[in-house]
């Protein structure tokens, strides 16, 4: 069987073609997640942060580091949140805060977003990141054993935190998953995560769906 030329494949990568989207979207989601995180090998070379002559190591090491957003948690987030890349109001205010992509309402600046701003598919997703690593990781850092934690469990809580607040830790509503992350409970965290469901509402058959992932993806971590 011939074997596709990367170097060809991905120079006519267009950020326009929905096929060329769902093509990268279909890799980010199938492949091994090791392969995703910020600082593995290609992704080093790539940037020209290490040699390409370097050997390569037999597996990428986890991250470890506090700076790195979980790729787990931006699957999920992907999975569970819908994408508009052109910007709409609130449902709630029918107004402010105007929100786009994967629901951020500030540009990198931090600038709000207006009616009629667009983005393609491209900015949508780094923006999420940005928006990850600004918004949620300085609180989710706080989590007692958050470095000690994998990708598969930090994504988990990024999913959780992306749904729920970033400051759900310690929170008045959150005494559960809080005392199995403070005692280190790891057992017990998926039942404690499928507690949050709004149980009788008319989005709890959704919210179940995405605690039961963000559950599975605490415990293959």
């Amino acid at each position: 069987m011939a074997r596709i030329d990367l170097h060809n494949f991905f120079k006519f990568y267009d950020e326009r073609n929905p096929n060329h989207i769902k093509a990268v979207q279909w890799l980010e989601d199938n492949l091994p997640i090791k392969y995703l995180e910020d600082q593995v090998d290609w992704a080093e070379i790539y940037r020209g942060k290490k040699s390409s002559a370097a050997p390569a190591p037999a597996a990428a090491a986890p991250v470890t580091g506090g700076g790195n957003v979980p790729m787990m948690g931006i699957k999920l987030i992907k999975e569970f949140e819908g994408c508009h890349l052109s910007a709409y109001p609130d449902p709630l205010s029918g107004n402010l805060p105007i929100t786009i992509g994967w629901g951020s309402t500030r540009k990198k600046d931090g600038s709000p977003f207006k009616l009629g701003d667009k983005l393609t598919q491209a900015e949508a997703d780094e923006l999420l990141i940005e928006q990850c690593k600004r918004e949620f990781l300085p609180a989710l850092q706080k989590i007692p054993h958050w470095n000690e934690m994998s990708d598969g469990k930090r994504g988990a809580l990024l999913s959780f935190a992306y749904n729920l607040g970033a400051g759900f830790y310690g929170g008045n509503n959150f005494n559960t998953i809080t005392k199995r992350l403070k005692n280190k409970e790891w057992d017990l965290v998926p039942d404690a995560l499928y507690l949050y469901r709004n149980p009788g509402s008319n989005v709890e058959a959704g919210l179940a769906r995405r605690r039961k992932a963000e559950g599975e993806a605490w415990k293959k971590g």
